[in-house]
Order: C-alpha cells, then sequence, then structure tokens
C-alpha cells in the first residue's frame, strides 16, 4: 500500500507522479497546496499563488544562501523548530533542492510551459481518480480559504475533506500530530474497506 502526500509548492510535483504511476498509488492526502494551470483567470492564478510567489521571490534572490531557520521563524515556527531546518545543511551546497523546487511551480498561467500543459494534464487525470483521497486545509491560510481547497473538492468529490483549525501555510509544523492521527484513522478505515 502506497499513498501520495501533497502539501503546499509539492502537491503540483507530486500529483503529477499520480498521473505517472497510478498503479503504485492506492490513496491520497491532500494538505494546503495549489494545481495551477493555464485555464485560471490572471488574476485568480495570482491571488491563489500569491504568498508562494512571495517565498519563491526570496528564493530566487538567495539561491543556496537561503536563511531557511530566519525565514520559518518569520512564519511563527519556534526557535528550535526553525533551527532545525538550519541543522541538516551543513554547507550553502547542501540547499540546491530547496533554491529549485519552487521553480517547477508556474506563476504566471500563459505561454506554452511544459511544466504548465503537465499541470493541466494531471488535473485532466485526477477528475478521474476514484481512490481514497484525504483533504486537509487549514482555515486560516490562503490555500484553505480560497481557490485552491474548492478545486480539490471539485476534483474529488468522494474525498474525505477535514478542515484544520489554524496552521496557516505550514501545518505540518504547527498541526502535526493532528494531521497524523487524521491520516492514520484514514489510512486504517480504507485498509478495512479493502479487506
Amino acid at each position: 500500500s502506497s499513498g501520495i502526500n501533497a502539501e503546499y509548492g509539492g502537491g503540483p510535483v507530486g500529483l503529477s507522479v499520480v498521473k505517472e504511476m497510478p498503479q503504485l498509488i492506492d490513496s491520497l492526502c491532500i494538505l494546503n497546496t495549489v494545481l495551477p494551470c493555464r485555464d485560471d483567470t490572471v488574476l485568480k492564478h495570482i491571488v491563489n499563488l500569491f504568498h508562494f510567489m512571495c517565498w519563491s521571490t526570496v528564493i530566487f534572490v538567495c539561491q543556496t544562501h537561503l536563511p531557511l531557520g530566519t525565514l520559518l521563524g518569520y512564519e511563527g515556527v519556534d526557535g528550535t523548530t526553525s533551527r532545525g531546518y538550519t541543522a541538516p545543511f551543513p554547507n550553502y551546497r547542501y540547499k540546491a533542492g530547496v533554491a529549485r523546487w519552487p521553480q517547477l511551480v508556474p506563476m504566471l498561467p500563459w505561454g506554452n510551459s511544459r511544466i504548465i500543459e503537465d499541470m493541466r494534464t494531471t488535473k485532466r487525470f485526477l477528475r478521474n481518480w476514484t481512490k481514497p483521497v484525504l483533504m486537509m486545509f487549514c482555515d486560516d491560510g490562503i490555500s484553505g480559504k480560497g481557490a485552491s481547497k474548492e478545486l480539490f473538492k471539485s476534483l474529488f468529490p468522494h474525498g474525505v475533506d477535514i478542515p484544520i483549525k489554524g496552521g496557516g501555510c505550514l501545518l505540518p509544523e504547527f498541526k502535526g500530530e493532528e494531521l497524523a492521527q487524521h491520516l492514520s484513522r484514514f489510512l486504517n478505515e480504507n485498509k478495512k474497506k479493502t479487506k
């Protein structure tokens, strides 16, 4: 049994894997993420991705010299946790992945970008997804209040939608235990149904 957990900016990348290898995935867990594609209006697209655009601009400017711990501190992450984000990187070269992945999320919904086309194909594929889906969006972040949550609810009308109180854009950091409990319950219930 395997699943995909798509959270924040990782959603566009992770959900593309679902389209490429559906036979390997039994369930999805969607957390505070987006799936931008060209059929959004420009204004709607920018509003949905504004926070992410700000974050990716900082990453673009800093590149591998990104002060992750400091940035997460601005998001409200406590000192011990934010220092933990600095700890795994012995020097700046180890942040290359962190500096690169936001570039995989298209900022503007026009052009012939291969990434945008992939997201449109992914969105069409997901409309036919019938396996279990758990959606958890915060009630105080941009993804949970806006069109992102509504998009996923329309893609997965059979999905389980559990609103999470608080947590902002960093759900796993602020609501990790609660998310784990919901996910564990969801997986156990679906395991019983398939037996």
